[in-house]
């Protein structure tokens, strides 16, 4: 089986869980900005008066729920990833495959990435539409930038994912260690922590410092280099428990 045969079987198998993923983004993200225009209109009069709709205030909400919603929602489709295969018995069969090991994983994580991509890159259009439409102008190339900078981190996420799935036989252990870690490592950066430096989310305020325009091209790249980096690791890493497990049983 060559790596294109594999990736298009990734493709076929999670489909479905591709199309809830760019669904979640483009609902949670994109009609973000859609809610601080209509929330006025949508509660009682004397509490309407409390809200100020604007389109900054979207925007950092699209930025918000693309990241959270996003990060829970990789985590759901890709704990199945090879404890899913191991649970059903067909990882033995895919081994058995003139196939590596390496192009195993990097086959489910981009097919995987390739969700990701697609859908923050619709969120941000449509995102853009509504800002558009319902406030100001607001420059595409930031919001795409933007869109870039939440997939990377999501990416992250979806490695840190494929560690657990290929250590565990169970879809929910992986869902959980993931989950814990993923949260662990978001928190991090918030407590002051002089160990936040080793928490792909620090750099991933370079999402809400692109929107604002806050950020050189040099930071960007510095911090989209480092979170690709912790993703980097994490992919040798599930590679080495994925050898090391199957050897193992």
């Amino acid at each position: 089986m060559k790596f294109k045969q594999l990736i298009i079987k990734e493709f076929k198998e999670t489909r479905i869980q591709g199309v809830v993923f760019a669904a979640v983004l483009l609902f949670f993200g994109s009609t973000s900005v859609l809610m601080q225009k209509f929330i006025p209109k949508l509660v009682p009069e004397n509490l309407a008066e409390a809200f100020d709709p604007s389109l900054t205030a979207g925007l950092a909400d699209f930025v918000g729920n693309s990241l959270q919603m996003g990060s829970i929602v990789a985590i759901l489709i890709t704990i199945a990833a090879l404890a899913g295969e191991r649970e059903s018995g067909t990882l033995e069969l895919l081994l058995a495959k003139p196939v590596s090991r390496v192009q195993i994983v990097l086959a489910k994580y981009f097919t995987r990435v390739a969700y990701v991509f697609l859908g923050n890159l619709v969120a941000a259009l449509v995102t853009w539409y509504y800002a558009l439409y319902l406030f100001e102008p607001f420059p595409i190339g930031k919001l795409l930038l933007t869109a870039l900078a939440i997939s990377v981190v999501i990416s992250f996420v979806v490695g840190l994912t494929m560690i657990f799935s290929a250590r565990t036989t169970s879809k929910i252990s992986a869902a959980f260690w993931s989950g814990g870690i993923s949260l662990a490592l978001a928190i991090l950066p918030t407590v002051r922590s002089p160990y936040d430096l080793i928490s792909p989310f620090k750099y991933g305020e370079i999402a809400r410092r692109t929107l604002l325009g806050e950020i050189t091209l040099a930071g960007y790249m510095g911090d989209l280099g480092a979170i690709i980096g912790f993703t980097v690791f994490c992919l040798l890493v599930t590679l080495f428990v994925f050898k090391r497990v199957e050897k193992i049983t």
